[in-house]
């Protein structure tokens, strides 16, 4: 039997310990046998740990796909570093699969079978997107610490495919009565007497979503998502997102949103991206309906600015942008949607006070009423902090549905597919209102349906191409806060196209695949570094084919 404190240890290519720390784990007495393991403690905390993971991902997703600014860097070529991705990485591995493993092995014991099938769910879900992210990392040999300490890489496609057959394995242990149900469910609330409903549910997304995610490579995708259409079992529902729910607590535990936690304290928070604001206030000819929700205008009015705050004002249009498509310095200067272009890794100027920060959806911020003011009020502002990690959204497979049925001629069709999703993230957001509770603190249906419509009409006149285009930027639209659904897409459609380029016209390689962190590298004997321009397995998309 393994010690649940030699799991700890991993593989000494994930973190880096001293000698000294290792002899110390090594001799831990504290170390506690899965058998001696409370699951509900170790079930509770990858519930826990998962939003971690996820955020951390998704920020990366965010910045190369313009959500949020990319700032690390001019160009591709120096935006991260192996480094950047050493805590990601450590929080699949040494966080989420040590404990997934250890629960794994106390629940086999103890025959708590749904225990079993939600960890097999959320272990599939972090390595679909450590592969996803990555490309070829270590499955069958990790895990081992010193009995192996420099474990092999797998092919990426065999780390799906198995992490497919956990999916699998979930739906049988969901079907069978265990000894004792998990005491907290934080997802669903629901891994009691009534049955694992919903998290079934998720495990059949999760494999729509592989279908799709594969459809380029695989043969049998179609066929793969027309029998989970025709059982029906799976998230269509906004009861049955699959999301974390923050807290409002400030402290003793902080369990409020990172968005949040980000732009409402003391620290001037992060740059949100000119492009992505200007989907919402200005692309379409007029303000989508989530705009007030997803951003708060700190400063309402930029065009007063001088060189020391938006020094960006007064700087030439860059040749390589397209006017009509790309905004410049800010998103909408005269109404202050205030963030930072692609690329931009200029110096930080005394504009804390003033860019345009998080809003209430998903980060439980503030909703923009237009009033304007500083969000560093020691988190006193907005939902305080109770937003959402939106990892699979009924709008998010409704999206999937749609690319599916065009490309794939699955059972569905496509336009209805389009209507509904839109309509669905529409009502998402809307939600929200009621963290506030304040007048005005809404969207107006009348807005919806002119929004619709104005997609349709487009839709209808398309063609094919133009017509997944137009799928995937509402996608995107509509992911907001999840960065890996919108990663995933810009590199299996290519879509939404015309994004804005970096601010340097020379912009380097793009992230097909991220690099691997230097703890990995460094530490593995059998590891390498690789190109950012290696394709994941179901990417077979041409070079140069996006930027």
């Amino acid at each position: 039997m393994k010690k649940y404190f030699v799991r700890l240890l991993l593989v000494v290519s994930i973190f880096s310990f001293s000698a000294c720390e290792l002899d110390e784990l090594l001799e831990n007495p504290n170390g506690v046998p899965p058998e001696q393991a409370d699951p509900d403690f170790i079930f509770n905390n990858i519930q826990l740990s998962l939003p971690g993971f996820f955020g951390g991902m998704s920020g990366y997703g965010m910045e190369v796909t313009r959500m949020r600014a990319m700032t690390g860097g001019n160009s591709y070529d120096n935006a991260y570093s192996p480094v950047s991705f050493n805590g990601v990485w450590s929080a699949g591995y040494a966080g989420l699969m040590t404990d997934l493993d250890a629960l794994l092995e106390t629940a086999e014991e103890k025959n708590l079978a749904w225990h079993a099938g939600a960890a097999k769910l959320i272990k599939a879900y972090v390595l679909m997107t450590m592969v996803d992210y990555f490309g070829d990392i270590p499955y069958s040999e990790y895990g081992q610490g010193l009995n192996n300490p420099s474990p092999m890489a797998d092919d990426d496609e065999a780390v799906y495919n198995a992490a497919v057959a956990l999916i699998d394995e979930a739906i049988a242990d969901f079907g069978t009565v265990p000894a004792a149900q998990p005491a907290t469910d934080l997802y669903y609330g629901e891994l009691d007497d009534d049955g694992p409903v919903n998290w079934i549910k998720f495990a059949n997304t999760l494999k729509l979503r592989y279908f799709n995610q594969t459809r380029l490579v695989n043969a049998g995708a179609a066929a793969g998502i027309d029998a989970i259409l025709a059982e029906g079992n799976f998230i269509t529902e906004r009861s049955e997102d699959f999301q974390f729910q923050y807290g409002s607590n400030r402290a003793n535990p902080n369990s409020r949103h990172p968005f949040y936690n980000n732009h409402y304290e003391n620290g001037n928070g992060v740059y949100l991206s000119n492009y992505y604001m200007f989907q919402f206030a200005g692309a379409k000819g007029f303000d989508d309906p989530r705009l007030p929700f997803y951003f708060f205008r700190q400063d309402t009015d930029a065009t007063d600015e001088d060189q020391f705050t938006l020094g960006c004002l007064t700087a030439p249009y860059p040749g390589h942008y397209d006017s009509n498509l790309h905004p410049f310095c800010v998103a909408d200067v005269d109404r202050g949607y205030w963030g930072r272009d692609h690329g931009d890794d200029s110096g930080i100027p005394p504009d804390g006070e003033k860019r345009t920060v998080y809003g209430l959806y998903p980060g439980g911020g503030l909703y923009d009423d237009g009033s304007g003011g500083t969000t560093k009020n020691d988190g006193e502002d907005g939902a305080l902090g109770a937003g959402i990690q939106p990892i699979m959204l009924s709008s998010f497979v409704d999206f999937i549905r749609a690319e599916a049925a065009l490309t794939l001629n699955t059972l569905d069709d496509a336009r209805a597919m389009l209507e509904s999703a839109i309509l669905k993230s529409m009502i998402k957001v809307s939600s929200f209102a009621s963290l506030e509770g304040g007048d005005g603190v809404s969207i107006d249906q009348a807005d919806v349906d002119a929004y619709i419509l104005t997609v349709l009409t487009e839709y209808d006149a398309a063609s094919n191409d133009g017509k997944l285009n137009i799928i995937m930027r509402e996608y995107y639209l509509a992911a907001w806060g999840n960065g890996i659904e919108a990663y995933n897409g810009y590199r299996r459609t290519g879509k939404p196209e015309n994004m804005q380029p970096t601010r340097l016209p020379a912009s380097g390689n793009y992230y097909r695949t991220f690099l691997y962190p230097s703890n990995y590298v460094t530490l593995n004997a059998n590891a390498s570094q690789k190109e950012n321009t290696v394709q994941v397995f179901w990417d077979n998309n041409p070079a140069g084919f996006i930027n």
